[in-house]
């Protein structure tokens, strides 16, 4: 099982192109990048024994090799080529088991675990859903792979709304921010309503990150608390700000605007 560095041989094949098209601008060389990508993936490769790059991987069909491969070019630090990836998403279901032990296994390293939760998500597998929900709720702030399962749940249909509530309680700070993140994006139950609030009182230095999650909820009910909140003293320019747009983003009038003099991004907005 041969490892080729995909990505330094296209750049090879990029500088070629351009030195045989000089006359081309910047933006001329840009708009044809996906024109390039094609030709190099089908054209017949030297490096590959006259094989298509688009095409090597097609010889790989069994699970634990494409996972042996995964894992060989991580190991290596070498960039996961582009096919290789379409390869796993294509042969689909008979890979989720094994991606989503990569993915749910924290011995692994963070960048491997992050390309089998992105492949998982190509695929769209239902057995994959639980394996975000624990991801999003215990990942510590920093885990690329909480975060990764909390934007894939954010983009789904609210279907584990239920899950990741009934789980609020016991998950850690970061756990119940990325929580909330995910839910703000489905209205319809007052629990969320509620823990956003609780959180904007009581969570000073996250008032502007609750503030926007109440505006994208969309609850009218959170107008007089957000508020509330404009007129304290404490309150830093930045943070102000995002109560403001919360309150009009659902429809109330946040009066007439404060100024700060003295605080840097206030002042820094000013003098623009």
């Amino acid at each position: 099982m041969k490892i080729y560095d995909f990505d330094e041989k296209f750049y090879d094949y990029v500088r070629t192109w351009m030195a045989m098209h000089p006359n081309m601008t910047e933006k001329q060389v840009e708009d044809s990048y996906n024109e390039i990508m094609l030709n190099w993936l089908n054209a017949p490769a030297k490096w590959l024994d006259g094989e298509r790059p688009g095409e090597y991987f097609l010889r790989y069909s069994e699970p634990k090799d494409l996972m042996k491969l995964l894992e060989e070019y991580d190991k290596r630090d070498i960039g996961l080529p582009e096919p290789l990836y379409s390869r796993v998403v294509s042969v689909g279901e008979p890979c989720v088991p094994a991606l989503t032990r990569i993915a749910a296994n924290e011995e692994r390293p963070e960048s491997l675990r992050a390309t089998a939760l992105a492949i998982l998500r190509d695929i769209g597998s239902d057995a994959s859903r639980p394996l975000y929900v624990d991801l999003a709720c215990t990942g510590p702030e920093g885990d690329e792979v909480g975060d990764m399962a909390a934007d894939i749940l954010s983009d789904g249909d609210g279907a584990e709304i239920e899950q990741l509530l009934e789980r609020y309680e016991t998950s850690p700070e970061y756990g119940q921010m990325r929580i909330l993140e995910i839910c703000s994006n489905f209205p319809g139950d007052d629990r969320i309503f509620n823990y956003l609030l609780d959180k904007l009182r009581n969570r000073p230095e996250q008032r502007a990150l609750y503030a926007s999650f109440l505006g994208k909820l969309g609850d009218a009910r959170a107008v007089e608390p957000l508020k509330s909140f404009l007129t304290l003293t404490d309150i830093s320019y930045l943070d102000y700000i995002e109560l403001r747009n919360a309150v009009e983003e659902l429809g109330g009038d946040p009066g007439e605007e404060r100024t700060f003099y003295g605080d840097p991004d206030y002042e820094a907005m000013r003098n623009m």
